[in-house]
């Protein structure tokens, strides 16, 4: 999906393993916004990362990882990008390392972030990603992410109780502060790890439409029309 302009201040990175990147024009994931950051390779430090304007931020980007893989089962939703988006991400297991993710220099004084971590595989294992104050639990409900035509978020917190489907994400909700750092859980070595493909910082200092359609006044032949735009179709 390409969409211009974006719809609110944000920051969004895509773990290609510089092969599945996205176009600087497209808007995967939910908030619609474009110029994505690509990422590649199983680790990084203290990265910059553009915004959605393609300008430079004081946000960095320092991770680590077991390794990164590009052969990914894709989304099937309606949304190109968002399928590219879930087509390469880094993994973690038990024996090497899991998931980590820190951010830092974060420019939004309120922000949520959204991350895109599903399993993509028929185990069932439960898996969990972390700020450190809320856990987030999924499982794959013996599906693969192919299975997906819409994303899925996760909404529990509950150990033993995930929510189950492919294709799924989670919504850090509320943040302030500069810093965040996400850790994953779960992963088996050889039978089940977590996947993260990217993730969006958005800017809630701004308003930030929760309905799927966003209402507008624009002036056209000298009259006033309301006009609007929807969100993106995950």
């Amino acid at each position: 999906m390409t969409v211009s302009p974006s719809l609110a201040a944000s920051i969004g990175v895509n773990f290609s393993g510089g092969v599945h990147t996205i176009a600087a024009s497209d808007s995967p994931g939910i908030v619609p916004a474009i110029n994505w950051n690509d990422i590649a390779g199983a680790s990084g430090t203290n990265i910059t990362l553009n915004d959605d304007t393609a300008t430079a931020t004081t946000a960095q980007l320092t991770f680590t990882a077991t390794g990164v893989y590009n052969l990914f089962s894709p989304t099937n939703t309606s949304n190109a990008a968002t399928n590219t988006l879930y087509r390469s991400g880094i993994v973690g297991n038990n024996t090497t390392r899991e998931v980590s993710i820190s951010l830092s220099g974060i420019p939004y004084s309120s922000y949520d972030l959204y991350v895109f971590a599903s399993a993509d595989t028929t185990a069932t294992n439960q898996l969990s990603i972390s700020n450190g104050t809320t856990t987030f639990y999924y499982a794959s409900g013996a599906q693969n992410n192919l299975g997906a035509t819409a994303l899925l978020q996760t909404t529990s917190t509950t150990s033993g109780s995930p929510t189950t489907g492919p294709g799924q994400y989670q919504l850090f909700s509320g943040l302030t502060g500069s810093s965040v750092t996400l850790t994953t859980g779960g992963s088996i070595h050889n039978v089940i790890s977590n996947n993260v493909f990217g993730f969006q910082i958005v800017n809630t200092a701004q308003p930030v439409p929760e309905s799927s359609m966003i209402m507008g006044l624009v002036f056209f032949g000298g009259g006033l029309f309301a006009v609007s735009r929807r969100k993106n179709q995950n």
